[in-house]
């Protein structure tokens, strides 16, 4: 069977939903032992998910099972710094420095404060076992996805199989990496709001910002099955009927919907490209294919998304938020409309990502027969798309 990947995306909190997909696939799955899945690629809080399943490569299930637990019980503390004082003071520092043109204080550097959020991925995850998961052959690559601040190219760092090449691509390239918790910091480090991640001698910032091709660095990393899990819709927003008439934008709600285009319309482009290549690709004859007259080949997909808008799913969340972070998104006006975006993105609250688990779960599970064929190696995939994705 060819190489199978799954593509976890960005989307800060919202990355518990692709754990609750995740819990459905190994329902489905049965099978116990190594990850039905040879190549691991993640995107910023994607990323923290993709690390977890590559470690226990050789468990699915119990790789899974690390990972509901840890979003069951994720509060916003475990990820920035919520007390009144410390996010005052930190993003009227760093709003000041960015107001005057003058270098922040040592240490302010964004305007909330993720220093818990290192202090747990440097202990949470254990980056030596990858090398042996690879070695036995449960593993053929882990990608970690970030940007440079200084080229401006995405770069997909990933550790993998000694044949495996790196590329180089119109503003991408894949490089082969060491990975460790810097990796994470950088792929995480959503701009303005997360301090640049350093590697090397260079900064980065959250991957999915310059990922005009998500699916890019699996395809370059051989794999022909892919299953993406994404954590948004990709049709949009509906206006509810008889809704009020719409207010000025508010702050939160240019920056969710900043953030949505980061984390969604790209892999959205992607797949749509993908579909198309695919169209063509079945046109072609299959003994061209065989004699390798055309370099490009069928990619057999599968998308999962959620069923619900999951920023008016986070507004029943709200008064789960600390008293100062709550205040502070309030006034940006992110307690209402679409501005809840934003807030979804930064409500790490455990009710809120138990609803979205179990939502995840759920979604999964009503298309049991799809994941079950897609599993099994069977039939080509159309994705899931909206009707009219074209």
């Amino acid at each position: 069977m060819q190489d199978a990947a799954v593509v976890l995306g960005g989307g800060g909190a919202r990355a518990a939903y692709q754990v609750g997909a995740l819990r459905a696939i190994a329902r489905i799955h049965r099978q116990r032992g190594a990850l039905p899945f040879t190549i691991v690629c993640g995107t910023s809080a994607g990323a923290i998910n993709a690390v977890a399943l590559a470690q226990h490569a050789d468990d699915f299930r119990r790789g899974v099972a690390r990972l509901a637990r840890w979003w069951r019980h994720v509060q916003v503390g475990d990820v920035y710094r919520t007390d009144f004082a410390e996010l005052m003071r930190h993003g009227a520092q760093f709003l000041a420095s960015v107001l005057m043109g003058t270098q922040p204080p040592p240490g302010v550097a964004s305007f909330l404060d993720n220093a818990p959020l290192a202090q747990l991925l440097s202990h949470q995850f254990e980056f030596e076992r990858l090398a042996g998961h690879i070695r036995r052959g449960d593993l053929r690559a882990l990608v970690i996805n970030a940007t440079s601040y200084s080229t401006g190219h995405a770069v997909s760092f990933f550790e993998g199989h000694p044949r495996l090449s790196p590329w180089r691509r119109m503003r991408r390239r894949g490089e082969r990496a060491k990975l460790s918790p810097a990796h994470l910091l950088a792929t995480t480090a959503i701009p303005f709001l997360f301090p640049a991640g350093r590697i090397g001698d260079e900064f980065y910032m959250d991957g999915s910002v310059r990922q005009h091709s998500p699916l890019s660095a699996v395809l370059n990393l051989g794999a022909r099955r892919v299953l993406v899990i994404a954590v948004g819709q990709f049709t949009g927003q509906d206006v509810p009927a008889g809704a009020p008439p719409s207010r000025y934008p508010s702050f939160a709600q240019a920056a969710g919907h900043a953030l949505s285009t980061i984390f969604l319309d790209n892999l959205a482009a992607d797949i749509e490209r993908m579909v198309h290549v695919n169209r063509l690709v079945d046109l072609i004859a299959p003994e061209r294919l065989a004699q390798g007259d055309v370099a490009v080949g069928h990619v057999d997909a599968l998308v999962l998304a959620p069923s619900r808008d999951l920023g008016a799913l986070a507004l029943g969340y709200a008064h789960r938020l600390p008293s100062a972070v709550g205040t502070l998104l309030g006034g940006l006006g992110s307690t209402h409309g679409t501005g809840a975006n934003l807030m979804s993105y930064l409500l790490f609250d455990r009710d809120f990502c138990r609803a979205l688990l179990a939502l995840g779960y759920a979604d999964t599970m009503a298309r049991r027969e799809e994941v079950a064929t897609f599993l099994a190696g069977g039939v080509h995939h159309a994705p899931f798309l909206p009707a009219n994705f074209g």
